[in-house]
C-alpha cells in the first residue's frame, strides 16, 4: 500500500466536513459515509491533544470550503504524519478503504462545443448540464 499524503487525507476530511455542515450532498453512499466518518474520528482523536490542531478541525467542520481552514488542518496532519509512521499507515489504510467504496473522484471540464452521436454514460455523483440527458444511479 502506498503512503497517502496529508493533502489527500484532507480532501476526504473536507468531503465529510461538507456532509457535517450540510453544505453539500457530496457524500451519498452509506459505505463512503462510514469510511469518511471513521477517518474523521481517527484524525480528530489524534489531534485532540493539541488545542490548536483540535481547533483547526472544529473550524473545518464549521467551514469546510474555507481554504485557510483546509490548509490549517493539512499542515497539522502533515506534521503528525511525518513524525508518526503508524498513524500515517492507519490513515493510508482508511483512505484505501474509502477509495474502494467508490468515493467520487471524477473531474470533467468542457472547453467548447461538443457533438456526440449515440448514447453517453457518465458515472459518479457530480452535476451535469446539457440537453436530453438521462441520469441513473449505479446499478440501474
Amino acid at each position: 500500500m502506498d503512503a497517502v499524503s496529508a493533502a489527500a487525507i484532507t480532501s476526504f476530511l473536507i468531503s465529510y466536513g461538507r456532509h457535517l455542515a450540510g453544505v453539500a450532498s457530496e457524500v451519498v453512499d452509506e459505505g463512503v459515509t462510514q469510511g469518511l466518518r471513521a477517518l474523521w474520528e481517527k484524525v480528530r482523536g489524534r489531534l485532540s491533544s493539541d488545542p490548536q490542531a483540535s481547533g483547526a478541525m472544529e473550524r473545518l467542520a464549521e467551514q469546510p470550503d474555507n481554504q485557510r481552514r483546509q490548509a490549517a488542518v493539512e499542515d497539522h496532519l502533515d506534521e503528525i504524519m511525518g513524525s508518526d509512521a503508524d498513524f500515517a499507515a492507519s490513515l493510508s489504510e482508511l483512505a484505501e478503504r474509502i477509495k474502494a467504496t467508490g468515493h467520487p473522484a471524477i473531474r470533467v471540464r468542457d472547453a467548447g462545443a461538443l457533438a456526440i452521436g449515440g448514447n453517453v454514460s457518465i458515472k459518479g455523483t457530480r452535476q451535469v448540464a446539457g440537453r436530453d440527458i438521462t441520469i441513473s444511479a449505479p446499478g440501474e
